[in-house]
């Protein structure tokens, strides 16, 4: 059913990438952005031999989404929540305006959200933004504040936060994204630099406890160290 209520945007913490347990904060945006910017990206492996023009990319993997919003921090008192356009009112703080709020204390609330590190989990939060249909799960990847307006003694009163989160999918959820899994299907990896057997098996079958038998069935001695170029053959393995 569609309504016309004006719903304003959330940001709940948790401390898990399951996103189930009870939320360890949250924080409700002033104004509610006026657009947001999804980002896909699939990457490849250029197989174009040295000297030779042309060729034909193979697919390597699917890179986590990305999610760009442009948050606003107001304490000037004209801004306040109502059912205007993106949930705000423009009306001078004298005929009924909102308090006026201080925004060095709203964006410290809003960094303990998204950007701090728990010292629970030894990490930023894992956050979920909800606005409308968008339930996002994801992590802050960065945020950039612009400091737009000041008192006369240089003290913020409004500020434009340029904010990127990358999106956090569990494992099952991956794996209906990209069907790379299949136990049916042998697959050959070049190694490259960084690439650990774990993850390599991760991204191949949805579970990184298969790295001993993709070792043994590549005949690996060094299971910390692969040499980059090196090719792997992923075989089909019963779950």
């Amino acid at each position: 059913m569609v309504s016309g209520e004006l719903t304003k945007m959330t940001i709940k913490a948790y401390g898990d990438a399951t996103f189930q347990k009870p939320a360890l904060g949250e924080y409700d945006v002033l104004v509610n952005p006026e657009s947001y910017a999804i980002s896909y990206e699939v990457k490849t492996n250029d197989t174009t031999a040295q000297g030779k023009g042309g060729g034909a990319s193979s697919f390597n993997l699917i890179s986590s989404q990305t999610l760009d919003f442009k948050f606003l921090f107001d304490g000037t008192g004209i801004i306040r929540q109502g059912n205007g356009p993106g949930g705000i009112d423009v009306t001078p703080a004298i005929l009924g305006g909102s308090v006026k709020k201080d925004v060095v204390e709203e964006i410290n609330k809003f960094k303990k959200i998204v950007y701090l590190v728990d010292g629970d989990i030894h990490q930023p939060r894992f956050v979920q933004l909800q606005w409308g249909a968008l339930h996002y799960n994801c992590t802050l990847d960065k945020m950039t504040l612009h400091f737009k307006l000041f008192r006369p003694d240089g003290y913020p009163l409004r500020v434009e936060a340029d904010c990127t989160f990358k999106s956090v999918i569990d494992g099952k959820q991956l794996a209906l994204f990209t069907d790379t899994h299949s136990p049916d299907i042998t697959k050959v990896h070049t190694v490259k630099k960084g690439d650990t057997l774990p993850l390599l098996c991760y991204r191949e079958y949805g579970d990184s406890k298969y790295y001993y038998q993709v070792a043994a069935y590549n005949n690996l001695t060094d299971l910390k160290q692969l040499e980059p170029g090196t090719r792997l053959i992923f075989p089909p393995i019963a779950k």
